[in-house]
């Protein structure tokens, strides 16, 4: 596969937003929703909601390609599968496994790991989505083997997924929407979207005004969406994440934004970028760096270091670059360990 530089500049800018989303998110649930520490949280939490739709956009982007050959549709899928136990394993068992070495066995906290192990940590619902959309990858060719079929998907999923749930929350029309989901048009919602959306921006031709209006939207967004979020948790004195969801219109417009404008400007232009291999490999670390970042955070708390330990203007990008920088030392050990590489690292 030809790489892009744009698209591995991209992934790995997505990649230290996935860290500072789930640093500055770590305790935005327990701060004071009147207080300083929950506006800079929920500013920094904001500039973030582009990465996981734009990550799943960029999975999408090669795979769904009617054009590429050989996707082998069945090895990647046993692939990630086992990877992701490898790593449900590494989060679920080092608990009890230390407990263990010191001659401690507790029959439930093994029941525990066990279940842990199962479903996965916290974090890993993106790879078990994954999974999903990599049994779709067929279907999804060829919907992409034809533009009007992908947009006639891609317009259903927006306005079921997007524009409905807007104006009926909106307008409070809770019987419409539930008329709605009784339709049981389940494809059209989620993340699956954002799979096809990625391959469509990346072969759609948009003039530069509209790449204005669209980037003019992406910027009113991000403003929105701490606004919102703020506004809405103080009115209700609880933590409403609503206007972070990849499900919202706010972070469908920022994603969208985004990718567009890693795909035009001329910043990320391949003649231009010095040193592409480095993005490339650093692009093939995102893996492991989203599957490492939660252990580095969890033993930072543990010790206490945590964004409320300082003041969170603070602590939040500290602890992010910290932990990124941790995360992709690890994973550069890692890719020098052959045995280790073939097991723990996707690429």
């Amino acid at each position: 596969m030809v790489r892009i530089v744009r698209y591995d500049i991209l992934r790995v800018v997505s990649s230290f937003a996935i860290v500072l989303l789930h640093v500055s998110a770590s305790y935005w649930s327990v701060v004071d929703v009147g207080g300083n520490a929950f506006v800079v949280m929920t500013i920094y939490n904001s500039f973030t909601r582009f990465a996981v739709p734009v990550f799943f956009m960029l999975s999408g982007l090669f795979l769904v390609n009617p054009q590429r050959e050989n996707v082998a549709v069945g090895k990647r899928f046993l692939k990630l599968l086992v990877l992701f136990y490898i790593w449900s394993a590494f989060y679920a068992f080092q608990g009890v496994a230390v407990d263990a070495l010191h001659g401690e066995f507790v029959e439930q906290a093994w029941k525990g790991a066990v279940e842990r192990f199962i479903f996965g940590h916290i974090h890993m619902w993106f790879v078990h989505m994954l999974l999903g959309f990599y049994l779709l990858i067929p279907v999804a060719r060829q919907l992409c083997a034809k533009k009007e079929a992908v947009q006639y998907y891609l317009i259903l999923w927006v306005v079921f997924q997007y524009l409905i749930p807007f104006i009926t929350k909106m307008f409070h029309f809770t019987t419409f929407q539930a008329k709605i989901d009784s339709m049981g048009m389940n494809i059209l919602v989620g993340n699956f979207g954002y799979f096809m959306l990625g391959y469509y921006l990346s072969v759609l031709d948009i003039r530069k005004e509209i790449r204005t209006i669209i980037y003019a939207m992406g910027i009113i967004s991000v403003g929105l969406t701490p606004f919102l979020t703020i506004r809405e948790c103080r009115a209700s004195d609880l933590y409403v994440d609503t206007w972070f969801s990849p499900a919202s219109i706010n972070i469908l417009i920022m994603s969208v934004a985004i990718f567009v404008f890693f795909k035009y400007s001329p910043i990320f232009d391949g003649s231009r970028i010095k040193n592409a291999d480095v993005w490339a490999r650093l692009s093939r670390y995102t893996f492991f760096i989203y599957m490492f970042h939660m252990f580095v955070i969890e033993k930072l708390n543990l010790i206490g270091i945590t964004t409320v330990s300082f003041p969170a203007v603070i602590s939040v990008p500290v602890l992010t670059v910290f932990t990124f920088s941790v995360s992709l030392l690890g994973a550069f050990i890692v890719d020098h360990i052959p045995v280790l590489k073939k097991i723990i690292m996707l690429h």
